[in-house]
């Protein structure tokens, strides 16, 4: 019994013969039989933990005898002298033979004898030989880690009570024993985010040798229901991310909640998988009477791909402590696996890791009880073996119960008893349930966003669209997490809740697919238009140039999503979990820009309010939206314009008060983000400069909100997750500010673009004017036209990211940019471009590979141009 000191109740006797001849009868007056073969020459009498005798075959004490008992590890430990030994016939080299026997206090007879004997003919015959020897049990442990992608992920790892998946590492690493994790693709995504350094734990641990990563598929979405290319996207994307964080290429896989139908062995083999951990209780003992699932079985007739089932001995709440009841059965268990004399039986423990880890709702008395018995089993290694399942792999060869079965479906006990028999009929209640605001079931949502991917293998992310379209993918297996989870509500099972407010915003992978379909034929001039791109059954606002495509929803006239060309996403971090909201809202990590807050004339909050929008204003040269709150008391418009990489926003209140308007959830280049965490982002400005945004340092992808114009001040700024926001707040009843989503260099310079326009970069500071102006000469110097490209106060930051054309649509041949005042005088020279040959060299190759795959009035239109460089070339310098 767990916490009772053995010590005073040993009562061994161990009887040892060196040489033919000596006792048969035991001291002590212990039982009237006697002992036949191998009769003793000494006896070690043990009773109890400071009490203890060496008797020689005539019943005498002698000395020589030193013990120590073990009361945790429940050993103990007996030396003889070897002089002692000697005297009474030990010769080296030759074989030693042992009998074990227990007594109780105050009575004669034998309680436990080793070896074992029936004892009904007066005699105990037999003897263990100093030569023998005998298998070990091989035990794994295997620690499921699931989260969503949600700031409290850290908490998880450590909740700085004591518990938390850092206790299971630090158990293994002390006692030196491995374990086998698998770390779900969502909680590796959030960790990287939240808690980095802990990855880093899990990659030394794992280069040393005690961890074995496991695999499986990124968001945990329940296999058997989802298309086989979804599930390959997303099994080889957690390799992916295993091989990147860890350096290890997972060989045995976790099943999703272990929901198993037998056509899942392709998926498993065709991404590399060896082998998946099942239950014996079910997956097991269900489809196969071999009756010993401690080994490895063939569960393909097609393919090599095994199963390690977990031991159905481990199923509780609590996790054993050493010495427990439950521990002492595990003991007879294990020392069951001995006897049998089958080296390769393995007894797999695999449950959730927060149940070890005393977090997540389960006991928090689980840590050190796991602690405990972990340590017992560092002391137990003379026969039993703690393993890594990839070891098992290549020790033996497969399957080693040399028994192959079909396993056609099945899952672990509970949820089997909980679905009815079959997880179908909890996925047939998600499979026809209908979202909040949608029009469509989830399984249509959901196989319409693959029917758009067109999915065949992999994407190539060195194009833009195929950037995005990774993203779309990614999106759709995060939020197919634990497909059709149910809760009980109190009389039935039903669709849980945080699942709904999750699996309800798979469709936002569709707008990532309608982005990576403008960028592959992005339009020549600004775009304002309706279309359904979250597949909601309701029309979106479009606003997009050849540079950049917004989405706004009608829902608080936010801004939902932003990517620019290069298939760089800026706001859209909706892989990340929605936490309650089914509907198209914000939350607390997704903010949609022009987030209208707080209004305190009325102290209301219109972030949710149903805006009118409209289309106002749509030309060759610019587009813009007007949205107006529901009681007209907030009106905002903006403006995109040609080769522009960002918005002009104006707002107007119908009454005095200050507006607070979130802008966020700001994602520059969102896929280096999922990688790379937060340390790929710099701040850039601050709320005393009059702008402030962040930049990806790899790419920089840079997102900023300037809000330089009078009637408007900095508010607040803070991190969701994977995102940044900044929140600014009226000062007059008109303001104004610009969002610029941009590859922003640390400079300001023109770069060519085509014959008639160039890219504008802008970041720096000026103390003094109010415009700058880029001006358009002739290679004679003779000025054609001027434009404006920005106006604000000074002294400010400019942060601009702009494709600038010539206003009366010549080819480019010089342009500078001045700062000039509000009377139009030169203040300063900032930078000028000159088009060279072989600028001019350049763009006619870019125009004749575009000519090939040009439709008939494209090729009026490149032929003009390649005619125009031809006229331009003879003045060009070189």
């Amino acid at each position: 019994m767990e916490g009772i000191d053995y010590g005073p109740y040993l009562n061994v006797y161990i009887l040892i013969d060196f040489e033919p001849g000596g006792q048969s009868y035991l001291p002590d007056y212990i039982w009237d039989g006697q002992v036949r073969g191998y009769e003793w020459e000494l006896c070690i009498a043990v009773y109890n933990s400071s009490s203890a005798t060496l008797y020689d075959l005539n019943w005498q004490n002698v000395s020589g005898l030193s013990w120590q008992f073990h009361d945790f590890q429940g050993m103990l430990a007996c030396n003889v002298s070897k002089s002692t030994a000697d005297d009474y016939g030990f010769t080296n080299g030759e074989t030693v033979y042992i009998r074990v026997a227990t007594v109780r206090d105050g009575q004669s007879g034998l309680r436990d004898i080793c070896p074992n004997d029936s004892l009904s003919d007066g005699y105990w015959d037999g003897a263990l030989a100093s030569n023998s020897h005998t298998v070990t049990t091989k035990l794994a442990f295997v620690h499921h880690g699931n989260q969503h992608i949600n700031p409290f992920t850290s908490g998880v790892v450590d909740d700085g009570q004591g518990h938390g998946f850092y206790r299971i590492l630090d158990s293994h690493e002390e006692y030196g024993l491995p374990v086998n994790i698998h770390m779900s693709g969502v909680l590796i995504t959030s960790l990287v985010w939240n808690n980095p350094s802990f990855l880093e734990r899990i990659k030394n641990l794992t280069s040393r040798g005690l961890v074995e990563i496991l695999g499986s598929v990124y968001g945990q979405h329940i296999m058997p229901y989802l298309d086989e290319c979804l599930n390959t996207w997303a099994l080889n994307k957690h390799k992916e991310l295993c091989q990147r964080y860890f350096n290890a290429t997972p060989r045995v896989a976790w099943v999703p909640e272990r929901v198993w139908k037998y056509f899942l062995d392709n998926d498993f083999s065709n991404t590399g998988f060896e082998a998946v951990v099942l239950d014996g209780q079910t997956h097991h003992n269900d489809y196969c009477g071999c009756g010993n699932y401690h080994l490895t079985h063939k569960i393909s007739t097609s393919y090599d791909v095994y199963a390690f089932f977990i031991c159905e001995r481990w199923y509780g709440t609590d996790f054993p402590g050493a010495n427990s009841d439950w521990h002492l059965d595990f003991k007879k268990h294990w020392a069951g696996i001995v006897r049998a004399g089958d080296e390769k039986q393995i007894c797999v423990y695999g449950d959730d890791w927060e149940k070890a880890a005393g977090v997540a709702n389960w006991p928090t008395g689980n840590p050190n009880n796991y602690d405990s018995m972990i340590r017992w089993l560092a002391g137990a290694k003379p026969w039993i073996q703690v393993v890594k399942l990839s070891d098992y792999l290549d020790w033996y060869t497969q399957p080693t119960s040399g028994v192959t079965i079909t396993i056609t479906e099945d899952t672990y006990g509970g949820l089997k008893y909980w679905t009815g028999g079959s997880y179908d009929n909890w996925y047939n209640d998600f499979k026809y349930w209908v979202p909040y605001g949608c029009t469509k079931t989830a399984e249509t949502l959901w196989k319409d966003v693959l029917q758009a991917l067109n999915y065949s293998s992999s994407f190539n992310t060195s194009t833009p669209s195929g950037r995005l379209k990774e993203l779309a993918m990614w999106t759709l297996a995060s939020n197919l997490y634990e497909t059709a989870w149910h809760e009980w509500d109190g009389s039935d099972w039903v669709l849980c809740g945080w699942g709904k407010e999750i699996w309800a915003h798979l469709r936002y992978a569709m707008i990532l697919v309608k982005a990576a379909n403008w960028t592959e034929n992005p339009p020549a001039t600004p775009q304002i238009y309706w279309e359904d791109v979250d597949d909601d059954g309701a029309n979106e606002l479009i606003m997009c140039n050849d540079k950049i495509y917004f989405v706004i929803e009608r829902i608080g006239g936010r801004i939902v999503f932003a990517a620019t060309k290069d298939g760089r996403v800026y706001i859209g971090n909706y892989m990340v979990q929605y936490r309650g909201t089914e509907g198209d809202y914000n939350d607390d990590d997704h903010v949609g820009a022009l987030t209208d807050k707080w209004y305190t004339y009325n102290n209301h909050d219109y972030s949710h309010e149903l805006y009118t929008v409209q289309i106002e204003v749509s030309n060759q040269t610019h587009v813009q939206a007007k949205m107006v709150s529901p009681d007209a008391y907030i009106t905002k418009k903006a403006t995109l314009r040609k080769g522009s990489y960002g918005l002009r926003v104006q707002y107007s209140q119908k009454y005095a008060g200050t507006l607070y308007v979130r802008l966020g959830s700001f994602s520059p280049d969102l896929e280096t983000m999922l990688y790379e965490g937060k340390k790929v982002l710099q701040t850039l400005g601050s709320g005393g400069q009059g702008f402030m945004g962040w930049k990806n340092t790899v790419t920089n992808a840079s997102a900023v909100v300037a809000w330089q114009y009078p009637g408007a001040a900095y508010s607040w700024a803070w991190t969701l997750t994977f995102a940044k926001m900044v929140e600014i707040k009226s000062l007059a009843l008109n303001f104004c500010f610009d969002l610029t989503f941009a590859p922003l260099q640390n400079e300001t310079e023109f770069a060519f673009s085509t014959l008639y326009s160039a890219y504008l970069n802008v970041y720096t500071s000026f103390t003094e004017g109010s415009k700058l102006v880029a001006a358009f000469y002739t290679y004679s110097g003779v000025q054609k036209a001027n434009i404006t490209v920005w106006r604000g106060v000074t002294p400010n930051w400019v942060a601009l990211y702009m494709e600038v054309w010539h206003p009366l649509g010549l080819p480019i041949e010089n342009v500078t940019l001045f700062l000039v005042d509000e009377e139009g005088n030169i203040l300063s020279k900032v930078t000028s471009f000159l088009v060279t040959r072989a600028h001019l060299q350049a763009r006619t190759e870019e125009l004749k590979q575009k000519w090939t795959d040009a439709a008939l009035e494209e090729k009026t239109v490149l032929m003009r141009e390649i005619a125009e460089i031809d006229s331009q070339w003879p003045y060009a310098p070189g």
